[in-house]
This record gives structure tokens, C-alpha cells and sequence, in this order.
């Protein structure tokens, strides 16, 4: 794996989210690090599925007798 460096983030989330994120956050912080780099990750192939899609040849269809 390559290098890695902590990043700081500012989102804005409704009061009862935001209060359990710094909630987990004290607690548990490498689990809200996997479940942030889950999400970026699955976003990234979920783009990148997408870009495939869309310049993939469209499919000849055909019908079977």
C-alpha cells in the first residue's frame, strides 16, 4: 500500500449525526477511519464503474426465433 496521511475534514450534518460522529470519534476513532475509507473507496469504483459505462459500445441486440 502506499504512503498515508491524516486529512482533515469539515462536514455539515444534521445535529443528531453530528453528535454521534464526535461520539465514535472519542471512542472508536479507527472505526469511523475504516467506515470513512470504505465510503471513498466504494465511491471511487462506483465512478469509475460508471465512466465504463458510458463508453462502452452499446450491445447489437438481436431476436431468437
Amino acid at each position: 500500500m502506499s504512503e498515508s496521511r491524516p486529512v482533515s475534514l469539515v462536514l455539515r450534518l444534521p445535529s443528531e449525526l453530528a453528535d454521534e460522529v464526535e461520539r465514535v470519534q472519542q471512542t472508536d476513532p479507527e472505526f469511523l477511519e475504516r467506515v470513512v475509507e470504505y465510503g471513498i473507496v466504494r465511491k471511487a469504483i462506483f465512478d469509475r464503474l460508471q465512466g465504463a459505462a458510458l463508453h462502452r459500445p452499446p450491445t447489437t441486440s438481436f431476436k431468437v426465433s
